[in-house]
C-alpha cells in the first residue's frame, strides 16, 4: 500500500450558480488524481438563493426545491464518479441559509428537517456532513492541514491574519480568492503556521453574487493535497481554472 495518499478540496461551488464549464473540467482532471483518498466539499456548495436576506432579480426564479434537487444530482453524478471514495460536506454560511429561515421566520419548523436528510446523505453511505460553527474544523484526512468554511479574519489580508490567529495550517473557503501566507510563531519552540484561502467555483456573471463588489478578484479552481499518510507531511496545489483549456501535468483539459 501507497504511503502517499490525494485529497481534493473545492470550495464554493454554489450549485446550481456554478461555472459550468469550470466545473465539468475540474471533473475531469480530479478524476486523472492518482490514489485519491477522500473528497472535501468545504462549505457554500449549494447557492441556497431562496433563503437569501439578499436583494433578489424579479426576473429570476429562486425555488428552493428545484436548487435541492439540483445539488442532489450534482451529488449523485459524484458518487458515480468516485464511488468508492469518501465525501465530506463542510457546512458554509450559505447552507445555513435554511436554518436562519426556520430560526427567524418558521420555528415552528425546527427540528423537522436537518440539512443530511434534504441531501440525502443516509443514501449515501460514504458521505459525511459537518456542521456550521465559529469553531469548525476538520482535519484533512490524515495530514497535518485543517479545514473550514470561513476564515479567522477578514479584510484584503485574510490568510494573513488567519495565520497570525491560527496554531494549525488551515485552509478556507468562503472569499472566493487565491491567497497564502505563512506566519513564524515566537517562543523557545517556534514554528510555523500556514493559512491558504482556495478560490472557488461559481459563476460570477450571476446575478445573486451582485451584492459582493469584488469579483475582478475571485479566482476559479481547486485543490489538491499530497500527504505522507505516515508522518502527515504534504504539499499543497491550488488547480488554477481560469485560462481555459487547463493544461495540468503534462496533459490539456477543456470542457469538450
Amino acid at each position: 500500500m501507497s504511503k502517499v495518499v490525494n485529497y481534493l478540496i473545492f470550495n464554493d461551488i454554489h450549485f446550481p450558480q456554478e461555472d459550468k464549464v469550470r466545473y465539468k473540467v475540474a471533473l475531469k482532471i480530479a478524476k486523472t488524481v492518482p490514489n485519491l483518498a477522500h473528497i472535501f466539499l468545504n462549505g457554500d456548495i449549494g447557492e441556497f438563493a431562496g433563503f437569501s436576506t439578499w436583494p433578489k432579480h424579479p426576473g429570476e426564479s429562486h425555488q428552493s426545491i428545484v436548487e435541492i434537487e439540483y445539488m442532489n444530482a450534482k451529488f449523485d453524478e459524484l458518487c458515480k464518479l468516485f464511488p468508492d471514495i469518501p465525501v465530506t460536506l463542510i457546512e458554509g454560511n450559505h447552507c445555513y441559509r435554511f436554518f436562519r429561515y426556520i430560526r427567524d421566520v418558521a420555528p415552528q419548523m425546527w427540528g423537522l428537517l436537518n440539512m443530511p436528510t434534504i441531501l440525502k446523505f443516509p443514501e449515501r453511505p460514504r458521505w459525511n456532513f459537518v456542521e456550521y460553527t465559529t469553531d469548525q474544523l476538520v482535519r484533512c484526512g490524515k495530514a497535518n492541514l485543517y479545514l473550514r468554511h470561513e476564515p479567522l479574519a477578514g479584510g484584503i489580508n485574510h490568510a494573513k491574519g488567519t495565520a497570525e490567529k491560527s496554531y494549525v495550517d488551515t485552509a478556507y473557503g468562503h472569499t472566493h480568492t487565491w491567497q497564502t501566507h505563512s506566519h513564524r510563531k515566537f517562543g523557545p519552540a517556534p514554528f510555523v503556521t500556514r493559512a491558504y484561502s482556495l478560490g472557488w467555483l461559481g459563476d460570477k456573471s450571476k446575478s445573486c453574487f451582485d451584492y459582493r463588489g469584488t469579483r475582478e478578484a475571485w479566482i476559479e479552481g481547486f485543490t489538491r493535497v499530497e500527504c505522507h499518510i505516515d508522518t502527515g507531511a504534504y504539499s499543497l496545489e491550488f488547480i488554477d481554472l481560469r485560462k481555459l483549456p487547463v493544461f495540468y501535468r503534462g496533459e490539456m483539459f477543456d470542457a469538450k
